[in-house]
C-alpha cells in the first residue's frame, strides 16, 4: 500500500487536528510508500515520519513549514526521495515527483513515455527549483 498526501489550504487546519495526524500516522507508518505534494508535507512531519528526514515543501509557505523541527527541510528541490518518502514542491513539482517515483518502480523509460503520453514535460532534474529563489 502506497499513501499518497496533498497538500493546499486544507492543510492549516488539518495539521493541529491530532485525530487525523494519528490517522495518517498510522496509514504512512503501515505504507511502503509514501508521496506528499505541496504542504501535504507537513502534515506527514507532524506525525513524527520525517524525523531526521530530508524533505521538502511547496516554497510560498516553506517558512511555516520549517516550524516542523527534526525534519531537514530543503528548500531548493522540486522534489526529495529520503528512502521509501518522497515529498515535493507545488503541484507541477508534484507531476515531476510522480513521474520519478514510476521510473525507480518501473524504470526510466516507462516514466519518460508516461509524460509523453500525458503531454507533460518532466522536469526530470529534482535539484532544478527557481521558486525557492522567488520565495
Amino acid at each position: 500500500m502506497s499513501v499518497f498526501i496533498p497538500g493546499g489550504n486544507g492543510a492549516r487546519t488539518l495539521v493541529n487536528d491530532d485525530r487525523f495526524i494519528a490517522t495518517l500516522k498510522s496509514l504512512a507508518g503501515n505504507a511502503e510508500f509514501v508521496l506528499t505534494v505541496c504542504t501535504g508535507s507537513i502534515l506527514l512531519a507532524r506525525t513524527g515520519i520525517l524525523q531526521g528526514r530530508q524533505a521538502t515543501s511547496n516554497k510560498r509557505v516553506f517558512d511555516w513549514t520549517k516550524s516542523v523541527p527534526g525534519v531537514n527541510w530543503i528548500k531548493k528541490a522540486r522534489f526529495v526521495k529520503d528512502g521509501p518518502i518522497y515529498t515535493s514542491s507545488g503541484v507541477s513539482a508534484g507531476m515531476d515527483m510522480a513521474l520519478g517515483f514510476v521510473a525507480d518502480l518501473l524504470g526510466y523509460p516507462a516514466a519518460k513515455q508516461v509524460s509523453r503520453e500525458i503531454e507533460y514535460e518532466w522536469n526530470e532534474d529534482p535539484g532544478h527549483d527557481p521558486f525557492s529563489e522567488l520565495y
